[in-house]
């Protein structure tokens, strides 16, 4: 047992001994482990669906029974974790099933993604986890999601690594040229220098200012000129949308972690700590571990 997992086994084993002194009627009226919400409406919600999930470690409980009965199971604790966070990030009373729900359906849901083109990654070259960002220069989430997203990538390089895939939105002025400025900085083998520069000059998108930013980079200005002019990369830019739309992209960025949807948009490094360690079991084990 890990000391994150002795850690919480120790919040479990207390919150049952101190519901086990407390009258049925009490216990009925919070969940079987309390974690933190905004509200006693939020606790009201945990509780009622805890009572009604049925747990991922393979025996015939709910959530709640497993928690109270099941000793050995670490998944009932996980997934009311995750639980409580959809609620805190908020999610309704009613939206919450179908959400707990989508999230363990993604396990089975994988797109075979092409990165034979669209290298090198960031973070460990042989690390297990492979995070594909489809993001676009010019979006201001990609803007917002990129520090955090790198900077998890970058702790646990042993663990993940990440491969950036184009995604221009071109109702966005200079999206497309910035995408093949990227695209050209690959075959210049100086991508994530590009990568950094194009998302710190998101409006400099003129073929002047892209070649100065290319040589800034340490690539040559007229080449990234030439390709501009022949639109030497668009088709590969179209093929990578089409992909993205095939497997599922709702928005840039999207996120997919060996071929899963990141679906529930929580990019925080707790969130993408938690999905990863989820993943690292179901790729050890096949599928969950039964407990």
């Amino acid at each position: 047992m890990t000391p994150s997992h002795a850690a919480a086994a120790f919040t479990l084993a207390c919150a049952l001994a101190a519901s086990a002194a407390e009258p049925p009627a009490a216990r009925d009226a919070r969940p079987a482990i309390e974690l933190p919400t905004r509200s006693d409406d939020q606790q009201q919600a945990l509780a009622a669906w805890s009572r009604t999930a049925f747990c991922y470690c393979g025996c015939p409980h709910t959530v709640e029974q497993c928690l109270r009965e099941h000793k050995t199971c670490q998944h009932a604790h996980r997934m009311m974790v995750l639980a409580a966070r959809l609620l805190r990030a908020g999610a309704k009373k009613e939206e919450l099933p179908k959400l707990v729900a989508a999230y363990y359906a993604s396990f089975d849901k994988r797109a075979k993604i092409d990165l034979a083109k669209f290298g090198p990654p960031r973070g460990g070259p042989n690390a297990k986890g492979t995070l594909v960002e489809w993001s676009d220069f010019t979006c201001p989430y990609c803007q917002m999601v990129r520090p955090a997203l790198e900077s998890f990538v970058e702790a646990r390089a042993a663990r993940v690594k990440l491969f950036y895939k184009p995604y221009p939105i071109e109702s966005h002025p200079g999206a497309l040229e910035l995408a093949q400025a990227g695209e050209w900085a690959r075959d210049a083998k100086i991508f994530w220098p590009m990568h950094d520069a194009l998302f710190a000059n998101p409006r400099g998108h003129s073929p002047d200012e892209l070649a100065e930013l290319a040589s800034d980079a340490g690539g040559d200005p007229d080449s990234l000129r030439e390709a501009l002019e022949s639109g030497k990369y668009v088709a590969k830019i179209r093929d990578s949308q089409a992909e993205a739309r095939a497997a599922g992209l709702k928005g840039t960025p999207s996120l997919f972690l060996n071929g899963r949807l990141l679906g529930l948009g929580d990019y925080s490094d707790e969130g993408l700590e938690f999905t990863l360690q989820d993943e690292e079991e179901w790729t050890a084990h096949g599928g969950w571990q039964k407990d």
